[in-house]
């Protein structure tokens, strides 16, 4: 069986699951998968990827690469990253072919001058290129787009029955007692913004905010123990992560929406954020159809409002929701991207022998 290896910084447990998905698809498709990276989270989370551990450093990465001995290698790096380019030219020497999965350009300085000449650098030794989304192709210079595929961000949701979950049992379970629930589920990050989520809905009536995730400070834990109607989840992963996501009926980050888009897109909730920062999974929030981008603060509240107050069109935005899973968010979507960029870079292989 042929190898592939992807080699990546730390590997949360959302990415877990999803190597666990590819494991199992690259085998269906004649591949062993490896992952090495420096460090992955505790999520409990058994492996069918073959998983290794390893500091970063030139020399280790480079045995271990040895050791392996992939047919290909997929770069899931940072530029901080300082094993990339040489760990890159070290498998350009040895005629592995390499996959880097990247956004094409920096998130929060994308007109660097210095950055942007590193990553054309690497866009050019690479054999072939994954992205986020069909967008992101606008990150990458017209010569090297032939090389470039799509492989549709997302969290693997495959094997969760969403009619097993009970909602009203689940709220009452975690001593929700308001009819509507908007969930927060990210880390409580200040870039995301929660205080606007807490401030426009506390002391509500007949609607919840249920967050879950790390970071809690003092600051914010004086805000939800203002409200009675704010509830903090702590942290929650596997069976109580699902059992969280199954009680809500609207999603908000109130900026830097990330992968709580696609999630809660397979659960059947519209979400709702403001302009500022998004990482590229906003690609899959359809104005009026799976959700809403606001423009300031007062509209973000006014538009948490009527939609919580109005039953058909909260409805019809779930539907929609479920329309968009099928079509650009689903796992399946996302491997495909990868193994039609493992495929394209077999193919240039043999013609090059």
């Amino acid at each position: 069986m042929k190898k592939i290896l992807l080699i990546s910084n730390y590997v949360f447990h959302y990415r877990q699951k999803n190597y666990n998905y590819f494991a199992e698809r690259f085998a269906q498709d004649g591949y062993e998968f490896h992952v090495l990276a420096d460090e992955f989270q505790d999520a409990g989370y058994t492996y069918r990827f073959q998983a290794h551990t390893l500091p970063f450093s030139v020399k280790g990465y480079t045995q271990k690469i040895q050791e392996i001995a992939p047919d290909i290698v997929i770069l899931f790096l940072h530029l901080k990253d300082k094993i990339e380019i040489p760990v890159l030219n070290w498998c350009r020497r040895h005629k592995i072919p390499v996959i880097f999965w990247n956004k094409g350009t920096s998130d929060t300085d994308p007109n660097n001058p210095i950055k942007n000449m590193i990553y054309h650098y690497i866009h050019n030794r690479s054999d072939a290129i994954v992205t986020y989304t069909p967008e992101m192709i606008a990150n990458f210079q017209e010569k090297n787009r032939k090389k470039i595929f799509v492989a549709y961000n997302t969290v693997d949701c495959h094997d969760i029955d969403k009619s097993a979950y009970d909602s009203a049992a689940l709220r009452k379970k975690y001593g929700i007692r308001e009819n509507k629930v908007v969930l927060y589920v990210s880390r409580m990050k200040k870039s995301k913004r929660i205080e606007v989520l807490l401030d426009a809905l506390a002391n509500q009536p007949d609607i919840a905010v249920a967050a879950m995730g790390a970071g809690m400070t003092p600051e914010l834990q004086e805000k939800f123990d203002a409200a009675s109607n704010l509830y903090y989840l702590g942290q929650r992963y596997g069976e109580e992560g699902k059992e969280v996501w199954a009680m809500g009926d609207v999603f908000s980050i109130p900026v830097s929406v990330g992968l709580g888009v696609n999630e809660a897109i397979f659960w059947g909730m519209p979400v709702v954020t403001m302009v500022g920062f998004q990482p590229p999974e906003i690609y899959f929030l359809k104005e009026g159809k799976t959700g809403f981008i606001t423009k300031n603060e007062t509209e973000y509240k006014e538009k948490l409002l009527s939609l919580l107050n109005d039953e058909k069109e909260l409805n019809r935005m779930k539907k929609e929701c479920e329309k968009e899973y099928e079509a650009e968010v689903s796992i399946d979507r996302m491997y495909q991207g990868f193994i039609d960029a493992v495929k394209y870079c077999e193919r240039n292989s043999k013609e090059k022998k």
